[in-house]
């Protein structure tokens, strides 16, 4: 599979051009058109993503090693508190 991409200002008329390099096999090929950027997701897609990673985190079945050390969190949070929301001065 081959792939192209580039970057293109819609005009207000909503017709866009491309002309593709050379070497761009002739046949049947898909069009996608993305608006924006990926870095421009809203508060509410990105909560609703990390939810979905949550979720999936609790299905996958972990080694001994890793329950032990999950089991050992808590304490060693006990002993070595750590406030990950103060900002230094």
């Amino acid at each position: 599979m081959k792939a192209h991409k580039m970057e293109v200002t819609v005009p207000e008329d909503h017709q866009v051009e491309i002309r593709l390099p050379e070497d761009f096999p002739e046949g049947p090929a898909e069009v996608i058109v993305l608006a924006g950027s990926p870095e421009e997701k809203t508060d509410e897609q990105t909560r609703q993503q990390m939810l979905q990673f949550l979720q999936r985190l609790r299905t996958l079945q972990r080694t001994p090693e890793e329950e032990r050390i999950l089991d050992e969190f808590d304490e060693f949070r006990r002993q070595h508190p750590i406030d990950f929301t103060s900002r230094p001065a």
